[in-house]
């Protein structure tokens, strides 16, 4: 089951999460209790960054498989090598736009276990050896498990071709190209709610049973108030959405990794006048475990993934502000079958038995009742 957005029915005027009696795992429960009793209310951006991110009892630290069918949802990339052939002629039609320079940088925040890096490096070793002689990739990763992972996935066939970093500020080269793929959405989130006819700012604290729960409070933020003001009053009472908090530096970071080159962002998301409809009553907040959505992001803290869709408006103005340009956005099909005209006419012109393998792949990824338009694109040059 793949993560997907849905309009979820208007809630009551309080609390929109169902209370139950499931508490957080016991590692991370003592952790964010701890700092909750210390410093008061957590914003709910600290409580997911914990939630995914700590680095001995987070989401992502843990060395349990999250993708595929064993996991707890589908990517594109679990698929298959599909959408790293294709991006690898992406990139390769760029680098001959440019004139072939003799570098070209590679640069993918949150490679996770390299798989999508493997699959591009392949590619392009396999179709163009001249275009491979220019590549290096960069897999930027902050946790130290899914380091070791990427690594020891391309140090066998791409000895000298990658480089690992904890952070893209790190980078600066000339060109190439920044890639992320289902990276955003997972970045910590504010939750604002609509009360009286006021924005809130809703943050966790702890109930008188050592339960998580959410209390609302002023946006203390200049940057979250302007926005939010911006948006108007005209949404009715306890309509709950999201701010991420984490876009705009991301975007600043992706600038100055590269001089020229290509911006591409593969995630959910919408247009900010999907985003912030009226009619979006509980916003897109959504948590993954065993394929099955939860209905509360408070519970089981590291056990479950917690995800919110992204802004494509706001992440466009951001990086043209910045510099980047010449926008391109749409659904992840009409993306993937653009750019996959010279790799299935090769198919087409020398069949072989993974062909069939491959197509099914590309209907995974391109069909509207599954990928296809799950996924939007936005891609800019600079």
């Amino acid at each position: 089951m793949a993560k997907e957005s849905t309009h979820r029915p208007a809630p009551e005027l309080g609390n929109i999460y169902p209370e139950t009696d499931m508490k957080a795992t016991p590692a991370l429960h003592s952790i964010i209790a701890a700092e909750i009793e210390k410093s008061g209310p957590m914003p709910f951006s600290r409580f997911m960054q914990m939630a995914l991110y700590h680095p001995r009892a987070g989401y992502y630290s843990s060395r349990t498989q999250k993708t595929g069918k064993q996991g707890d949802f589908i990517t594109s990339v679990s698929v298959g090598s599909c959408l790293g052939s294709i991006l690898a002629r992406r990139l390769h039609s760029y680098w001959t736009e440019s004139e072939s320079p003799d570098e070209f940088h590679i640069i993918e925040p949150g490679a996770h276990d390299g798989t999508l890096a493997g699959d591009i490096l392949d590619e392009i070793a396999r179709f163009s050896p001249e275009f491979y002689q220019t590549v290096h990739y960069h897999l930027i990763e902050t946790s130290e498990v899914l380091g070791k992972r990427h690594s020891e996935r391309l140090s066998v066939a791409h000895q000298e071709k990658f480089t690992s970093h904890s952070s893209i500020s790190v980078i600066h080269s000339p060109y190439g190209a920044v890639i992320s793929n289902e990276l955003i959405d997972a970045f910590p989130v504010e939750l604002i709610k609509f009360h009286n006819d006021h924005w809130n700012r809703q943050m966790v604290c702890m109930d008188a049973d050592d339960r998580f729960c959410f209390s609302d409070t002023e946006i203390d933020s200049p940057e979250i108030e302007k926005f939010f003001a911006s948006l108007g009053n005209g949404y009715p009472d306890g309509y709950t959405t999201e701010y991420n908090t984490g876009m705009d530096d991301y975007v600043r970071s992706a600038a100055g990794a590269i001089s020229s080159g290509l911006f591409i962002t593969i995630d959910y998301g919408h247009n900010q006048q999907d985003y912030y409809h009226p009619d979006r009553l509980t916003g897109t907040l959504q948590t993954y475990h065993s394929h099955q959505k939860a209905e509360n992001p408070l519970h089981l803290p590291g056990e479950i993934d917690i995800t919110a869709h992204v802004d494509f408006t706001r992440l466009q103005e951001t990086a043209e502000n910045v510099g980047f340009h010449s926008p391109w956005f749409g659904t992840q099909a009409s993306y993937l079958t653009e750019h996959a005209r010279s790799w299935l006419l090769e198919m087409e012109s020398h069949p072989q038995k993974t062909d069939v393998e491959m197509i099914r792949q590309f209907q995974t990824l391109t069909h509207p009742s599954m990928l296809g338009t799950r996924f939007s694109v936005l891609e800019m040059r600079k």
